[in-house]
C-alpha cells in the first residue's frame, strides 16, 4: 500500500533523487494500470485506496497509514463541486493523485463464505460458480457480482476450499456510479471481511468496467506507453542483428581484397612453375642419362683382357635407350655376369647367334643392355640460384698534373682444372643442380 510522504524526510534529499522517485511512481502506476487487477496487486497496483461510503460520508479504509482525523469527508450540504472537492482532497491525503479508488463494502452488503468444490472444477472455476450460485447463495447468478479466492487444495480427497464474495449488483452499481458522479476512477470493488488478509484483493467489479471514469488524455496515455514498450522491445530484438548484419558488410571489401590477392598469388605461382618446368625441361633430359663416355669407362672397367671390344652402339629404343656391344671373347656367358656389376647398365642378354671368332679359342658375340636410371640432382630454389654481384671499389682521386693510370686489363677467366678419374675409374659428377620454384 502507498504511504502518505513523510514531508521532513523529503527536505534533506536532494531535489534530483526526489524528481527521480516521483517519476518512478508515475511510470509503475501507469504500467500497473493497463494489467489485470489480480496480477497488478503484486507488482503496486493495489496502492490505490479503499474507499466505504457510510451515509453521507466517505471514509478512508485503507491506507491504514492514511487513517486519522483527516480520514472522513463529510458531504452533508456540499454542492456536488464541492464534493469532488471534497474526494479528490481526501484521496490526495492518502497519496492518490488520479482520483482512483476502490470501493469497499460493508459486511451487510455483501456475502462472503467458504465453500468446497472439486479439484477437477479448477480450470473451469468461474463458470462453475456461476453455475451452483443458486444452491450455494441465496441468490442467481444474473442478479449478482462475484470474486473467489482458492484457499487450499487437498490432492488426496481431490478437493478445494474456496473462498466466495458475492454482492447483489444494484448495490454495487449504486456504489460505483455514485463514486463515478463525484469523479473517482473506480478500479474495483472489494470487501469489508477481505482486507485483514493482507493479500490480493477480492475484486466483485467485472474487468470490463474497471476505470470507465477516466479521461480520454489518460487513455492516450496509456496507449503511448504501451506503444513504447512494444517499440523498445522490438529495437532489442532487431538492434543486435542489424549490427551483426553491418559488421558482416564491414568486412566484404576486405575479403574481396584478400580474395583478388589470393588470386593474384596463385596466378604467379603457377607462371613461377610453368617457367621452372620450362627451365628444367633441358637439364631433366640431359641429367635423365649418363653420358656416353660414362658408358665407354664403366665397359672398359668390367672388360677382361682376353675381350676384344669391336664396337659399342647407343641407340634409342621408343622413349628408353639400349646399349649393344659387339666383339669377340672366349666366353659371352662370363661377359654377362661381370656386366651386372655395371654401375649404368642393366639388364644384359646376348642377341642372335655365336660364331667362331678370328682367333682360335674365341667367339663373336652381340650383347643388349639396358641403361640403369640416373638419379637427379637435389632441386634447389630459384631463390638461391641468384649470383650476388659484388659492387665495384671506389677510386681514388687522381691529384691534378699526375700521369694517368694505364687502363685495367679485362678480368680473364679462371679455369679450374678437373681432378683426374679417382682410381677404379669413376668419374666425377660435375652436373648443375636442377631448379625448383621457392615453397608456397
Amino acid at each position: 500500500m502507498a504511504a502518505v510522504p513523510d514531508i521532513s524526510q523529503s527536505r534533506a534529499v536532494p531535489a534530483w533523487r526526489l524528481k527521480l522517485a516521483a517519476f518512478w511512481r508515475w511510470w509503475t502506476g501507469e504500467i500497473s494500470h493497463l494489467v489485470p487487477e489480480r496480477f497488478a496487486g503484486l507488482g503496486g497496483a493495489g496502492r490505490v485506496p479503499v474507499i466505504a461510503m457510510e451515509g453521507e460520508e466517505v471514509v478512508l479504509v485503507e491506507p491504514r497509514s492514511g487513517v486519522g482525523p483527516d480520514s472522513r469527508a463529510d458531504f452533508t450540504g456540499l454542492d456536488e463541486a464541492r464534493r469532488r472537492d471534497a474526494l479528490r482532497a481526501l484521496l490526495e491525503r492518502a497519496g492518490e493523485s488520479r482520483a482512483r479508488a476502490r470501493v469497499c463494502l460493508e459486511p451487510g452488503e455483501a456475502l462472503v463464505r467458504r465453500v468446497t468444490m472439486p479439484a477437477a472444477t479448477e480450470e473451469n472455476l468461474r463458470q462453475v460458480l456461476a453455475f451452483e450460485m443458486d444452491r450455494l447463495t441465496p441468490f442467481r447468478a444474473e442478479d449478482v457480482y462475484f470474486d473467489y479466492r482458492v484457499l487450499s487444495r487437498d490432492a488426496a480427497a481431490g478437493l478445494l476450499a474456496v473462498q466466495l464474495a458475492v454482492a447483489r449488483r444494484e448495490v454495487v452499481d449504486a456504489r460505483v456510479e455514485k463514486l463515478r458522479a463525484l469523479g473517482a476512477s473506480v478500479q474495483g470493488v472489494t470487501v469489508r471481511e477481505d482486507l485483514a488478509d493482507g493479500g490480493a484483493y477480492l475484486d466483485l467489479l467485472p474487468s470490463d468496467q474497471r476505470g470507465e471514469g477516466e479521461s480520454s488524455r489518460e487513455r492516450l496515455i496509456q496507449w503511448a506507453l504501451i506503444g513504447i514498450v512494444v517499440l523498445l522491445a522490438c529495437v532489442a530484438l532487431v538492434l543486435p542483428i542489424w549490427h551483426k548484419r553491418a559488421a558482416v558488410i564491414s568486412t566484404f571489401p576486405l575479403v574481396s581484397k584478400a580474395r583478388q590477392d589470393a588470386e593474384a598469388t596463385d596466378a604467379i605461382a603457377r607462371d613461377l612453375e610453368k617457367q621452372v618446368a620450362d627451365y628444367n625441361f633441358l637439364l631433366t633430359k640431359k641429367h635423365a642419362n649418363h653420358p656416353a663416355l660414362a658408358y665407354i669407362e664403366d665397359v672398359t672397367r668390367l672388360m677382361p683382357d682376353n675381350t676384344w671390344l669391336q664396337q659399342l652402339d647407343i641407340k634409342p629404343v621408343g622413349k628408353a635407350r639400349e646399349i649393344q656391344l659387339s666383339g669377340e671373347t672366349t666366353s659371352s656367358s662370363k661377359l654377362i655376369e661381370l656386366l651386372e656389376q655395371s654401375r649404368v647398365l642393366q639388364n644384359a642378354a646376348t642377341r642372335g647367334t655365336e660364331t667362331r671368332g678370328s682367333q682360335p679359342n674365341t667367339v663373336r658375340f652381340m650383347i643388349a643392355a639396358e641403361p640403369r636410371p640416373r638419379t637427379l640432382p637435389e632441386a634447389t630454389p630459384v631463390t638461391e640460384l641468384a649470383v650476388p654481384v659484388a659492387p665495384a671499389a671506389p677510386q681514388a682521386p687522381v691529384p691534378a698534373g699526375a700521369p694517368s693510370a694505364p687502363a685495367a686489363a679485362p678480368p680473364t677467366a679462371t679455369v679450374t682444372p678437373v681432378a683426374p678419374p679417382a682410381e677404379g675409374g669413376r668419374v666425377r659428377d660435375t652436373r648443375p643442380p636442377i631448379a625448383r620454384p621457392p615453397p608456397k
